[in-house]
């Protein structure tokens, strides 16, 4: 084969390498928090026995108040949970954040959420008892797991345990 044939072919393989690569490649990325001096998180309960969890009752809603009890924005980033049969999410007043899954079944995102000084939010845990069907019955813990800017708590979990009955 000429060797310019072959050298177009090569050209033009790697554009179009090139394009896939940017056009599929430039989704959202896991977000940035920075620590900032002021930033300062205060969540009064962090973890919730929740009884029994009837099976065929919908889905249990469990909320965890964050408060930033500092002077400068809180961030809130990075929501995972425990289980994919759980979501979580940020709900400032009638506001609901994006929603999360699983951490690294569900695809990175750039979100943050801001709580301004002295304002209050909710981290948000919706579990389906029936996701892993009638084997699911018996005791669970799940957790929900974020990223903060509070220099002192840049790592959060929040939770609850229960048993998920017939």
């Amino acid at each position: 084969m000429d060797k310019k044939i072959v050298a177009l072919i090569s050209l033009f393989t790697i554009a179009v390498i090139g394009i896939a690569v940017f056009v599929f490649g430039s989704g959202d990325q896991k977000a940035v928090v920075q620590k900032t001096a002021g930033a300062k998180i205060s969540i009064p309960v962090s973890s919730k026995s929740v009884g029994d969890i009837p099976y065929s009752g919908g889905d249990l809603i469990e909320t965890f108040a964050v408060k930033n009890v500092g002077d400068k924005n809180l961030e809130i980033a990075n929501l995972a949970t425990s289980c994919m049969c759980t979501k979580a999410y940020l709900k400032q007043g009638s506001v609901k954040g994006e929603e999360f899954g699983m951490k690294g079944m569900s695809a990175p995102s750039s979100w943050k959420g801001i709580i301004k000084p002295g304002e209050t939010a909710e981290v948000v845990m919706d579990f389906d008892p029936t996701y892993h069907g009638p084997s699911g019955i018996g005791p669970i813990t799940r957790t929900v797991s974020f990223e903060t800017n509070d220099p002192d708590k840049p790592y959060v979990e929040v939770g609850f345990d229960g048993t998920v009955i017939k």
